[in-house]
């Protein structure tokens, strides 16, 4: 471990008495034209996150995933368990729902 801090602290040294190089400026502008040149390119991340930005703005992208999800798993379950056919035979009939009957009856 006295290796390491021994050559980082020669390292240090070293960079101290470096010389600096300017940067021309016209580099400069190039290298950030760059970087604003590729935040505009499409790609289907920016697609998905642009979404997720409407549908639930300033929260991380799993957020609207997981309420679709377990949306998506309610209805999903309710309509399993409720019947395709309602009997029809008074005013004063309910609604009986897969669950509420036992499996003899025949809906």
């Amino acid at each position: 471990m006295e290796r390491t801090e021994d050559s980082t602290e020669d390292l240090d040294r070293l960079l101290a008495h470096a010389p600096q190089t300017a940067v021309p400026p016209a580099l400069e502008r190039r290298i950030l034209a760059d970087f604003d040149r590729i935040a505009r390119r499409f790609g289907l991340a920016r697609v998905w996150f642009a979404i997720a930005e409407a549908v639930w703005p300033g929260a991380p992208a799993w957020q609207p995933a997981c309420a679709f999800a377990l949306s998506l798993s309610i209805g999903l379950g309710a309509a399993a368990f409720s019947p395709l056919e309602v009997p029809q035979s008074d005013e004063n009939a309910t609604s009986l729902f897969a669950f509420d009957i036992d499996g003899s009856q025949d809906i």
